[in-house]
């Protein structure tokens, strides 16, 4: 009889590959090669993931998930917790590990544009973002259809400056481009929230 699965096996070998990619590319990847890096047997991960295109969805979730923990989860913050969470997110992404999850991230979106049959995963992740802080602007009083853009802008100014951090590893120029982004968002809804209660265009 066949063992169960053990799920706990499963994340412990997740956290492992992860470790192992930080400077390796999903191009290269291949069971013999992850089986041999993990020092383990290949039969293992199949075990485990089933074929190397269940293997690389599973470690995208995985990169994905390392901000679960941090997830709003509600649009009833205040400005001030949003700008403070925002820049927790920004800072854990500016760790080392972070920045080779990001490059992992970015290589399977790109894959995605041209792959037969796209997982879906980076752009659902992506769109996931905008719609929760464009769901936070509509409860600050912002037109749907102005939250719809001004959050996807937000999100894709970030975005653009993670990519900068990826291809540089600047981090001091990376923070301060952050800081100028996070400045002119805060102004903007400041001089919305003073438009709204004097009337003044």
């Amino acid at each position: 009889m066949a063992r169960p699965p053990r799920p706990e096996r499963k994340t412990e070998l997740l956290e492992q590959i992860l470790e192992f990619l930080l400077d390796k590319t999903l191009a290269d990847l291949t069971f013999r090669s992850l089986a041999d890096g993990l020092g383990i047997s290949s039969y293992v991960l199949v075990y485990h993931f089933g074929n190397r295109e269940q293997l690389v969805s599973e470690i995208i979730r995985g990169i994905e998930s390392r901000f679960d923990d941090q997830h709003p989860g509600t649009t009833s913050m205040s400005l001030d917790e949003i700008v403070l969470w925002a820049r927790a997110v920004f800072d854990r992404s500016l760790e080392s590990r972070g920045r080779h999850l990001q490059r992992l991230e970015f290589e399977a979106a790109v894959q995605d544009v041209v792959a037969e049959r796209p997982r879906g995963n980076s752009a659902a992740g992506y769109l996931m973002w905008c719609r929760f802080l464009a769901g936070w602007l509509e409860t600050q009083g912002i037109p749907a259809d102005e939250a719809t853009v001004r959050g996807r802008t937000y999100v894709a100014a970030a975005t653009g400056i993670m990519y900068d951090y990826v291809v540089t590893g600047d981090r001091p120029a990376v923070r301060a481009s952050f800081e100028m982004l996070i400045e002119a968002f805060v102004l903007q809804h400041t001089t919305n929230q003073t438009t709204a209660i004097d009337g003044r265009p």
